[in-house]
């Protein structure tokens, strides 16, 4: 098993936050987000599906644990994750198509 570690500094308002993320690889098929931050912690677990020769699905399920008052609602939270996981995606296509 391997491990991939990186730090995030984000802003927030006028606050810099920053976040500890620690990704344990488990290949071919999954791996496991533990992230702690200045507003929120966060678990997660990313797992492959093969759909056949050429599709392949992404589940991912995730755990919020909110530090702070005043934390994002539930549509105001998935907007964000779905605005950030379709550049993902739309970067993962593209990689995806250079290296065919």
């Amino acid at each position: 098993m391997e491990r991939v570690i990186y730090t995030i500094r984000y802003s927030s308002g006028e606050k810099t936050m920053n976040a500890v993320n620690i990704v344990t690889l488990k290949p071919p098929k999954a791996w496991y987000l533990d992230s702690r931050g200045d507003e929120d912690d966060t678990i997660g677990e990313y797992h492959l599906t093969s759909l056949g020769p050429r599709k392949t699905r992404l589940e991912m399920t995730f755990v919020e644990s909110w530090k702070i008052r005043n934390y994002p609602g539930k549509a105001e939270y998935l907007s964000d994750v779905h605005r950030i996981w379709d550049k993902y995606a739309a970067a993962l296509e593209r990689d995806y198509k250079r290296h065919r």
